[in-house]
């Protein structure tokens, strides 16, 4: 065949469709004499007489027809030397058969193609032979479809014309598109719009109108892919469509030649029912089909194959398909398994965990299910916490478990798992010996081997990870099962993000809640703070107010008295003194409320502070019934003593009020050092009639007293709040109705450099403020 000296296109990157078909116009047309070949043998009425005139036209068609035609009749003594005596030699259906294949093959010529490309043009032919006889028979076995053997043989030959046009115009890219549908074992058409932009479809449409060709060919070679039933009714060859649609599938799936489809929407069968063939013909034109390809191959010298030959050669290719097949579905099997291994730890995991489980009981349900997706008898899982600490949990098959906490981290784990993590997706690491430290106590409870680490990642950040041992290199056999490791490792991601957030959440209330908690305190002491400065404000005015008045009531109380002998007047105006110097202490005692002077703290030992105690109890005349006691170790403090004697004072007398009608009565001081280690605590306890929550909740109000009439000015309790407050230091009480009251102080320890205590206060008694 001649090659005709045209250069391989390439596509640009950018090329529409329309430029893609437009490179189609370098191939030559059809010869004139093959289309009207077509034409006239296309008609009931014409003859051989119209045959050998058309066939005369094209001189080099005519030599070949009579070579044809004497290697056909096999050595005769007179050798057939004109047209006419060949058409009778052949038959007019040989005689177009052989026209239409020759002049269809010199049209797509190797030209610039390898010879070993993935587009197998010699199997392409076979193929194209195949559905050619293979729809000629149906036709002529089933005359009810109402086409002609002639129409269907060159139906079938042309319907795949335009994968060779492409093929023969860019070859380099069909290869690609060939390669690529073999190894995905799909439809070559997806892969031709993908790659080429276009597809066989609309190239043989372009071919076969270049060529005017008849409007049924035109039609089959652009919609046979297409299910008849969908077609629109302004096509005319539905049947001719259906049947080429069957002889395409007869044809591959008795593997003769390559069409470049692996895919099977229907079978042969189906589409034969569908069409009204019977099987049993259908099952007749398969079981000749390879012999007449084989003989319409030699007829046409494309191939010199045997019948035999070419059975052999379509047996291997169905063999090799099957082996293809088995080996697919052997992996496929495999995947599923492991999808089935994975999929059911995953089910394992979320059957133990309810939403609201926090990180250890993850990680402990997260290594549970480890067992079965890594098939290890111990399994570890981790997270990788905020401090650099690392939380581990372990559990084997035989019910072991166990909860670790390493760290923290200094030999950066954290950081070279994020490192390996956003390179390989899944990571799956042999534990590096240089952090094997941290790592120790895992390695310990997980048994003998190297040590394995699958780490669990979320957005390139790492939240932790599985652990085993194991004998042999892991990534090898955990590679194969990548897209399900990754799967399971993405829901693991979710629950310990799941499990983290909401222990963040649960942190932030807990905050949230303590900050309104401190808010509500504060914006108590606030107030407390105004209406004590609002109190302070007004005892200070009228306290400064009432002073004049009263020293001149108590005056001229006191001149009078001298200036009278009546012994009663005189004690009347005796009492008049008396109350204004008494109201005179009272209006001292508010200005003291209401402006303190500053203490002057000096470093005092809780014994001094006892001491101190003790001698006030015996001026409230309660000796026998307080009991002192102060605990080893306890810190020195900065305080007043003077001031701090108040203190004591008030709560001293307070305790010695409630336990009055106690049938045992009892009030103990005790100082201790605080839970935490960094403070004194003074607690002054009594077995008297306590306080109610109501009560207790205004103890500390200034001018508040919950005793009847003639009780007192309810300023003691408040006073000691102002000193201890003063001090730097927190004063409560805890109290129930009948089962006594126990007052809380709590005071800063002094610092080691802080004023040593002054001899004359140690040596002698504490003044009152």
């Amino acid at each position: 065949m001649p090659r005709p000296d045209r250069p391989p296109l390439s596509i640009p990157a950018d090329a529409s469709p329309e430029l893609v078909l437009a490179q189609l116009d370098t191939l030559p047309t059809l010869p004139a004499a093959a289309v009207r070949l077509l034409e006239v043998t296309g008609r009931d009425d014409s003859s051989a007489v119209d045959v050998a005139d058309t066939l005369r036209a094209d001189q080099s068609l005519t030599a070949r027809l009579l070579s044809l035609a004497n290697s056909a009749a096999g050595g005769l003594r007179d050798p057939i030397s004109s047209i006419d005596r060949a058409i009778v030699q052949l038959g007019m259906r040989a005689v177009r058969r052989v026209v239409l294949t020759m002049r269809v093959f010199d049209c797509f010529a190797r030209g610039d193609s390898a010879e070993n490309g993935a587009f197998d043009r010699t199997g392409f032919w076979k193929h194209a032979l195949a559905v050619a006889c293979a729809a000629e028979r149906l036709a002529e076995g089933q005359p009810q479809l109402g086409v002609r053997p002639e129409e269907a043989f060159a139906a079938g030959l042309l319907h795949d014309v335009g994968k060779v046009a492409l093929a023969s115009v860019f070859p380099r890219a069909y290869d690609r598109v060939a390669a690529r549908t073999a190894q995905e074992r799909g439809d070559i058409a997806d892969n031709e719009r993908l790659i080429l932009g276009t597809d066989h479809t609309l190239a043989g449409r372009k071919i076969a109108e270049r060529w005017r060709l008849p409007r049924a060919l035109r039609e089959v070679i652009w919609l046979h892919h297409l299910a008849v039933d969908g077609l629109s009714g302004s096509v005319s060859a539905t049947v001719l469509v259906a049947l080429v649609q069957l002889a395409d599938t007869l044809a591959r799936e008795q593997r003769i030649g390559y069409s470049g489809n692996h895919l099977f929407f229907d079978s042969a069968a189906d589409l034969a029912r569908r069409m009204g063939v019977e099987s049993g013909a259908l099952s007749a034109v398969a079981a000749g089909l390879v012999t007449a390809v084989s003989e319409q191959a030699a007829l046409l010298q494309l191939d010199r194959e045997t019948p035999q030959a070419l059975y052999f050669e379509s047996l291997s290719q169905a063999n090799a398909e099957l082996a293809r097949l088995n080996e697919e579905l052997q992996e496929r099997n495999r995947r599923l398994a492991a999808a089935e291994r994975y999929f059911r730890a995953q089910a394992r995991c979320d059957a133990e965990l309810d939403p609201q489980a926090d990180l250890p009981a993850v990680l402990h349900a997260l290594a549970n299910a480890g067992i079965a997706a890594f098939q290890r008898g111990r399994v570890g899982a981790f997270a990788l916490r905020p401090d650099g600490q690392l939380l581990v949990a372990v559990r084997g098959s035989d019910g072991f478990g166990a909860e670790l906490r390493l760290g923290p981290d200094e030999e950066g784990l954290a950081a070279w798992l994020s490192d390996i993590g956003a390179l390989v997706r899944p990571a799956v690491i042999r534990a590096p010996r240089g952090m094997m430290r941290l790592l120790a106590p895992l390695r310990d409870q997980l048994g003998e081997g190297e040590l394995w680490l699958v780490l669990i990642a979320h957005d390139d950040v790492p939240l932790g990870g599985f652990a085993f041992v194991s004998a042999s290199d892991e990534r090898a056999r955990l590679s194969q099962e990548a897209d399900e490791l990754r799967a399971f490792l993405g829901s693991a991601a979710l629950a310990i993000g799941r499990a983290s957030a909401q222990a963040a959440a649960r942190r932030l209330s807990d905050d949230l809640a303590d900050a309104n908690r401190r808010l509500v305190h504060m914006q108590m002491e606030v107030l407390r703070t105004r209406t004590l400065s609002t109190m302070a404000e007004l005892a200070a005015g009228a306290g400064h107010e009432l002073n004049n008045p009263l020293a001149v009531i108590s005056g001229r109380a006191q001149m009078l008295a001298e200036q009278v002998e009546s012994p009663e007047i005189q004690r009347s105006l005796g009492v008049i003194s008396e109350k204004a110097h008494e109201c005179s202490r009272i209006v001292s005692e508010l200005m003291d409320f209401a402006r303190p002077r500053p203490p002057q703290p000096v470093r005092t030992s809780a014994a001094e502070l006892l001491e101190d105690a003790q001698r006030e109890w015996e001026t409230e005349g309660g000796a026998p019934l307080l009991g002192v006691d102060a605990r080893d170790a306890t810190p020195d403090v900065l305080v007043d003593r003077g001031q701090f004697r108040v203190v004591l004072r008030e709560l001293l007398r307070n305790a010695l009020q409630a336990v009055a009608d106690s049938p045992d009565p009892g009030v103990t001081i005790l100082a201790r050092r605080t839970a935490a280690g960094d403070a004194l605590e003074l607690l002054v306890r009594d077995n008297g009639c306590g306080m109610s929550a109501a009560v207790q909740q205004r103890a500390f109000d200034p001018f508040y007293s919950h005793r009847p009439a003639g009780r007192g000015r309810g300023l003691g309790l408040p006073r000691a709040h102002r000193i201890v407050e003063a001090h730097g230091g927190r004063i409560w009480s805890d109290s129930r109705p009948g089962e006594g009251t126990i007052m809380h102080i709590v005071l800063p320890p002094a610092p080691r450099d802080g004023p040593e205590p002054a001899a004359e206060q140690s040596a002698s008694r504490p003044r009152d403020p």
